[in-house]
This record gives structure tokens, C-alpha cells and sequence, in this order.
């Protein structure tokens, strides 16, 4: 028995975009030839894939979610994680690569508490890498406001986040 679920235009939001997991679409119609071979690939992996969502979405019934991603061609499979859309596929493709992409979007958005909070401070690690090179450079080419007391603060706070982005960076191994 699939766990696809039929979504539509009303549930969308709530089955998609409110999804605790990632979760794919299958944007589909009863006439599409394509649409009918891949539609039993997600019958199969919704069965194996328990922390992933799989959703198909008749765009003849539910023309205002069709429309809001712009399908033009399908089948086409949309990814979703955290309320956002994150990939897709267009057109009837293999298992391997169906499965491939489900795959590699769940490393990216992964379900387990742990996964989660290693992709976050990945992110925020790199994010602060990245603000702390440019402030470095800016400072480096700022003339005006050295003798400003609040600019000395800003220099303390910086090498703190600096400090504390390097702590992060080694915890991060460790988890």
C-alpha cells in the first residue's frame, strides 16, 4: 500500500510547506503518459523512506499550485524542506536518480536531531568565516573612525565572534 499523499491546492501549505521532513511532489496529470510510468517509483520509495514525504499534485484539479511554480512540463518532481523549495527533476527519469536525489536531499536536510544541528552550525560557521574575512578586510582599509570608542567595541566583539566561531568550528568535528 503507497504513502503518497494527494495534495492539492487547499492542503498544500499545510502537507508541503509545513512538512516536519523534507518532502516531494509529483506534479502530474491523469492523461500524462511520463506521469504514469514515474508514479509508481514514489509508490515504492514511499514505502522505504520513512523520514521523507512523498506527495503527488493533479495540476488539472489544482491549477493555483501549478501555476505558483510555474509548471509547464511534467511530470515534474519538486523538492521542499523547511518550507522553502530546494530542487527538482523534470521528466520521467530513472529509480537510481529519483532515488539519488532523495537521497542527496535528505544529507542536505537531514530528519535526526543531530544531522539537523550539524547542518546548522555548518552553516553558521561558515557564514560568520565569511563576515569575519570581509570585516578583516574593511578594517584593514578603514582610516576615519579608529580613534571612535564604539569602534573599539566593535573590534572587541568581532575577535570574540571570531573566538567563538573557532569553538563552534571544533565542537562541530566532534558531533
Amino acid at each position: 500500500m503507497s504513502k503518497v499523499i494527494e495534495v492539492t491546492d487547499q492542503n498544500f501549505e499545510e502537507e508541503v510547506l509545513g512538512s516536519d521532513v523534507p518532502t516531494e511532489v509529483d506534479f502530474w496529470a491523469p492523461w500524462c503518459g511520463p506521469c504514469t510510468m514515474v508514479s509508481p517509483i514514489y509508490d515504492t520509495l514511499s514505502e522505504e523512506y520513512g523520514d521523507f514525504k512523498f506527495c503527488k499534485l493533479n495540476v488539472d484539479e489544482n491549477p493555483q499550485m501549478a501555476a505558483k511554480y510555474q509548471i509547464m512540463s511534467i511530470p515534474m518532481q519538486m523538492f521542499f524542506a523547511g518550507g522553502e523549495k530546494v530542487d527538482e527533476i523534470l521528466g520521467a527519469v530513472p529509480e537510481q536518480m529519483i532515488r539519488a536525489k532523495v537521497d542527496e536531499v535528505l544529507q542536505r536536510f537531514p530528519t535526526d536531531e543531530r544531522g539537523g544541528l550539524k547542518v546548522i552550525l555548518s552553516s553558521w560557521v561558515e557564514h560568520n568565516k565569511q563576515d569575519s574575512e570581509k570585516f578583516s578586510r574593511w578594517n584593514g582599509k578603514a582610516k576615519g573612525i579608529k580613534n571612535d570608542p564604539a569602534y573599539d567595541s566593535i573590534l572587541q566583539a568581532a575577535k570574540e565572534m571570531e573566538e567563538t566561531n573557532k569553538r563552534l568550528s571544533q565542537l562541530l568535528v566532534k558531533i
